[in-house]
């Protein structure tokens, strides 16, 4: 009779005898733990604590391993090679970019001389909303998680904090019903997504590209004239030179790395259809359209004019194809 293992999340699987498994050959597979528990497992079997850095003002802020800090399977085994990324790709990266489109949009509404409701800010004000994106912390984030269990929305819970922190301005504090105004969720987070991208992209995956290349280029000028033999079809051929092979993959990396650097990482803020509803319906004799170009080109990112709620994210599938 055939034991059954019962692992939480898995549905119950009878596991072959050692005869069914041999028959089975390698490619057989019985009930595991599933990535969520052998993720776990490998965090919990570290003895040491991983840090990451988050530049702040210049300085670097360490970050602890944790819920809100994770990447992935990879904060395991491989922890120690994606540390940079974590600053960028976790949920406090998330949250903390979702903290600087809801800050931007904010100033941006300042500035539009259509919406008297929201008077041109002071200096100080300015100062306030850059140095709570610019500062927010692994802290910061923890509470927003701890607002997010009574909102049972994560972007909700940012715009509650953001309103905490404002609140404690009095020029601010007149001004607080505007913040997330006309915007969707989706509005926040595809921006949000372009961001982390674009930082990791220009601050690690860049930087690390062209390292790799320009080691590789570097063999292909110091071994240009040492032979080697080559091979074609399986066997022995004409002869090569190892500087030559180095080269060949040199050229294939820049190749890609141009590819990489090529993807533009798009945005959208067109509100809950992509028709700017709200906006109209609140201020209808401003061009929302083009206020929402200015201020996603303004964060860096290309515009997409023509969306649904959501940003259809296929440059996101580009950039990891690349």
């Amino acid at each position: 009779m055939q034991a059954v293992t019962l692992i939480p999340g898995c549905r119950a699987v009878p596991e072959p005898c050692l005869s069914q498994r041999r028959q089975a050959g390698p490619l057989a597979f019985t009930a595991g733990p599933s990535p969520v528990e052998r993720r776990h497992r490998l965090v919990c079997k570290s003895a040491a604590i991983s840090h990451s850095a988050v530049t702040t003002n210049g300085k670097s802020q360490a970050l602890e391993l944790s819920d809100l800090t994770a990447i992935g399977p990879l904060d395991g085994r491989y922890g120690s090679k994606v540390l940079p990324l974590r600053a960028i790709f976790s949920e406090y990266g998330l949250i903390r970019f979702r903290v600087l489109v809801e800050c931007q949009w904010l100033k941006t509404l300042s500035r539009l001389e259509g919406v008297p409701e929201v008077p041109p800010f002071s200096s100080e004000a300015e100062a306030l909303l850059d140095e709570l994106s610019s500062n927010f912390s692994v802290e910061d984030a923890a509470e927003v998680k701890e607002v997010e269990r009574t909102t049972n929305h994560d972007v909700k819970a940012v715009e509650y904090v953001i309103k905490r922190r404002l609140g404690r301005n009095a020029e601010l504090a007149k001004v607080l019903e505007f913040t997330h105004f006309a915007c969707t969720s989706e509005d926040i987070n595809n921006l949000a997504h372009a961001l982390m991208f674009k930082e990791a992209l220009a601050g690690e995956v860049l930087p690390a590209m062209d390292t790799v290349i320009g080691a590789i280029a570097g063999l292909a000028t110091e071994h240009a004239g040492v032979p080697m033999l080559a091979r074609t079809h399986g066997q022995t051929a004409s002869p090569t030179t190892m500087g030559k092979e180095m080269a060949v993959f040199a050229y294939r990396l820049a190749r890609q790395r141009h590819q990489v650097a090529a993807v533009p990482l798009f945005g959208k803020f067109g509100g809950a259809v992509g028709n700017y509803n709200a906006h109209l319906s609140a201020y209808p004799d401003l061009d929302w359209q083009a206020i929402a170009e200015e201020f996603v080109t303004g964060l860096g990112l290309e515009w997409n004019p023509y969306v649904t709620q959501i940003e259809p994210h296929d440059y996101i599938a580009g950039e990891l194809s690349s």
